[in-house]
């Protein structure tokens, strides 16, 4: 099992794009996402709020991640299927979590100040939202008989990320 929790964290740390599948109760949406990860393994990222994923969201919080490395050949590529929920960042922690979301999407300072925007561009009536996806299950494929199989969240999160 150790096996599967370390490549669980790789393929986090490798990758920068999920899929996000939501659901408003009756129709269905995937999108791509780019994506940061804090050491509790919370997915963080930004979109308007007029999004069809972002509005799904709004009506129904309880979303599906996929995440693998598309280049791969298709006998090595290895990749996460996450249940949760998601939700828009608000209040105190916003100002943290968009510091922690540009600091980690951009280390470079030069590249970084290009794409830093406001608080003010993010709450009120701005239409864009910094979004958390928490997860509460994480499948992978277990090569051994061709099978998803659960991987322990709470194993994966005894170590942060490292990037």
């Amino acid at each position: 099992m150790t096996d599967f929790v370390e490549k669980a964290r790789d393929i986090v740390r490798v990758n920068r794009y999920m899929t996000l599948a939501t659901c408003d109760g009756e129709s269905v949406w995937i999108a791509p996402i780019a994506y940061v990860v804090d050491a509790d393994y919370n997915f963080y990222w930004y979109s308007a709020t007029d999004a069809r994923h972002s509005q799904y969201i709004q009506r129904n919080p309880n979303v599906a991640v996929s995440i693998y490395n598309s280049t791969e050949p298709s006998d090595i590529v290895s990749g996460l299927q996450l249940a949760g929920t998601a939700q828009a960042v608000e209040g105190p922690e916003l100002q943290q979590v968009m510091d922690f979301y540009w600091q980690q999407s951009f280390p470079d300072e030069s590249v970084r100040a290009r794409w830093m925007r406001p608080i003010e561009d993010f709450s009120g009536a701005a239409i864009q939202r910094f979004y958390r996806f928490t997860p509460t299950r994480v499948y992978m494929p277990d090569p051994s008989n061709n099978r998803r199989m659960e991987v322990n969240l709470e194993e994966i999160r005894r170590q942060p990320p490292h990037f």
